[in-house]
């Protein structure tokens, strides 16, 4: 990141712009996220839900499962098992663990 904005910063020495041009952001480069933060909150909402909330006879949820619900809420058209797998992965969310830490013993 700070080599980006060293290279930048280098390219941009050469023109006679004001500092505060030069160090204003660019666009982000790449795919547009997917997902709105609201979808994401949501899906992490589920995830620490009982499973049984929403008729589901499971004890805990999988990704498939919380891929399934989120669709059938109308939350998202569409999302893949992984999908839901990186995004509780980079909340760090383990909806697996959490009857674990909810009653962890004293």
């Amino acid at each position: 990141m700070a080599r980006r904005w060293r290279n930048r910063w280098l390219e941009l020495s050469q023109c006679s712009m004001p500092i505060s041009e030069k160090l204003k952001h660019k666009e982000p480069s790449g795919t547009p996220a997917k997902f709105s933060m609201k979808q994401v909150v949501e899906l992490l909402a589920l995830a620490c839900s009982e499973p049984e909330d929403y008729g589901r006879s499971i004890s805990d949820w999988t990704s498939r499962e919380l891929a399934e619900e989120m669709i059938e809420q109308g939350i998202v058209e569409s999302i893949s098992p992984r999908q839901v797998g990186r995004l509780l992965e980079e909340s760090q969310i383990k909806p697996h663990a959490l009857s674990l830490l909810v009653n962890s013993p004293p």
